[in-house]
């Protein structure tokens, strides 16, 4: 027994001297050790590691919950999660890969790399003891993105999608929390560049975007990172239900509130809710608004479609248009950027499992498959419900085809079945065979 005691402690003391950052997760996503290599890598007490639990996910957790205790220490340490079904009593050892990515925040929030590792630990029981993750002695900035953009090369495994998200997304501006932002498509890289203008510009923005597409939400998010030393609101109006009599009414209200209660300098902000639904009389009167000296608003506004075009067709107010339309962001249907389909799946998966007491690693390929298949006609909306469905039904900690919810799979087969063809009937004729 003696001997034992005294093997734990060597074992203990030469893990403690290691350079290379060595520690062990419990089967409840617990950090349970962690040696003085990996507190340094991390930036954190050896203490403050211990015990503190683990997230997989490649996100700014307080995006997701301000109320998480220990945000900061779960911030840094999120990034030495392994997959979950690793961590799973019920998976083979040989499930396990080869070796995982791992990284961890330095001092100027900046993402450092290493490859890892892993051996699992079980009892007399092969009941899982844990797993002791032993990383590579040098690291690195980044990670290459790891597939280009055709679809068939987008299909790859969720350790490698998770390792793109953490790439991807930059702790220190949540901007990029945003699922419309996250992909590695020519889209994505560029509506990204185009919101980190919106943002240093500050001037008027259109968003033009399909239902589902997460117009709101990138407007409030804008605002929001705009605003992040100010003190100016963002004053929503549901263009969809108002007609000239509420328009006129709700913008003097904004106004009058305004110049009574705010004695704050900050320019206040209107948010035009699908402003390419205003009635022309409405149009009309948000313009003279618009036009009035000093008028104390900016505005940020969405639309389905682009006013421009509308006002080209006759069908809205072509000095509207042009006023709204001083900066414009495009978000396309998901249909056009299924490249982004496997990144967009795994970011949804991993921020439902800040929430969730079940953690998951990913999605099989044959579900991914499915998954660029369809044509998500309700876009990015459509695509969390499907995942939060099937999160719902699954068993494993991957989603299987067999987790999909009904209605997606009836969707699917439609899709696939299309719409039959237009035939022409000569009625005459038509009528003569049936009577024949």
């Amino acid at each position: 027994m003696a001997k034992s005691h005294h093997s734990r402690k060597t074992l203990n003391r030469l893990f403690d001297r290691s350079s290379q950052p060595v520690y062990f997760v419990s089967p409840d996503y617990r950090i349970i050790y962690a040696n003085d290599a990996c507190a340094e890598w991390t930036g954190l007490e050896p203490d403050s590691i211990v015990s503190a639990a683990c997230v997989f996910a490649s996100l700014d957790l307080d995006t997701v919950d301000n109320e998480m205790k220990n945000g900061e220490v779960q911030n840094k340490i999120q990034g030495l999660c392994p997959p979950p079904e690793i961590l799973n009593q019920d998976q083979s050892s040989e499930s396990i890969p080869d070796s995982i990515a791992v990284w961890a925040l330095n001092g100027e929030n900046q993402k450092t790399w290493r490859q890892a590792t892993m051996s699992r630990f079980f009892d007399a029981d092969q009941d899982l003891l844990g797993v002791l993750i032993v990383c590579c002695p040098w690291e690195s900035e980044s990670l290459p993105l790891p597939f280009g953009t055709e679809t068939q090369d987008a299909v790859v495994d969720p350790d490698r999608l998770h390792a793109v998200l953490a790439k991807i997304r930059t702790i220190s501006d949540r901007t990029y929390s945003l699922e419309c932002l996250i992909g590695t498509s020519p889209f994505a890289n560029r509506l990204r560049r185009q919101v980190k203008t919106s943002i240093e510009s500050n001037s008027d923005l259109l968003i033009v975007g399909p239902h589902g597409s997460g117009k709101e939400h990138l407007s409030r998010t804008i605002h929001a990172a705009r605003d992040h030393h100010q003190q100016s609101e963002l004053l929503p109006v549901h263009c969809s239900i108002a007609d000239q009599r509420q328009i006129q009414q709700n913008i003097k209200d904004i106004v009058g509130s305004r110049a009574s209660g705010n004695d704050s300098d900050e320019q206040d902000w209107l948010l035009l809710l699908d402003v390419d639904r205003l009635g022309e009389a409405a149009q009309n009167e948000l313009f003279g608004f618009f036009q009035l000296p000093d008028f104390p608003l900016r505005t940020i506004a969405t639309s389905s479609v682009s006013l421009i075009d509308l006002a080209g067709q006759q069908q809205y107010s072509e000095e509207l248009a042009h006023y709204l339309s001083v900066m414009t962001i495009e978000l396309v249907p998901l249909s056009k950027r299924k490249t982004d389909i496997p990144t967009l799946s795994q970011s949804l998966i991993e921020r439902d499992n800040v929430r969730r007491e079940k953690q998951f690693s990913g999605f099989s390929n044959e579900v991914m498959q499915q998954f660029i298949e369809f044509d998500w006609p309700e876009n990015i909306d459509q695509l969390n419900r499907t995942i939060q469905a099937a999160a719902r039904n699954a068993s494993g900690s991957k989603i299987q085809v067999i987790d999909l919810p009904d209605e997606f799979r009836h969707s699917l087969q439609a899709n696939r079945i299309g719409t039959s063809e237009e035939t022409n009937i000569v009625l005459d004729q038509f009528l003569g065979k049936v009577e024949k």
